[in-house]
């Protein structure tokens, strides 16, 4: 094992890779923000969803993060560098 993430309270549905971030999501509603290049286990959580988020995935730009929920809900967050 290389690095070990914590902080969802629920299982962790999807995963989506950018240049230095990994983006998890998980039946807690939160998407975690993991930056490689930082100790701390989260670097930014993002809150939106109504139900478990189910879908990640980090434009070609890595500007804009799209999650899907099973609340039937597209979002679409902006990356602050």
């Amino acid at each position: 094992m290389v690095r070990k993430f914590e902080g969802h309270q629920g299982r962790v549905g999807a995963l989506s890779w950018s240049t230095n971030i990994l983006s998890s999501g998980s039946k807690d509603r939160a998407i975690h923000n993991h930056d490689l290049r930082c100790r701390q286990d989260s670097v930014t959580k993002l809150l939106g969803h109504r139900q478990e988020v189910c879908g990640l995935k980090w434009s070609y730009d890595d500007l804009q993060l799209a999650s899907g929920g099973n609340d039937n809900k597209l979002l679409v967050w902006s990356h602050q560098a």
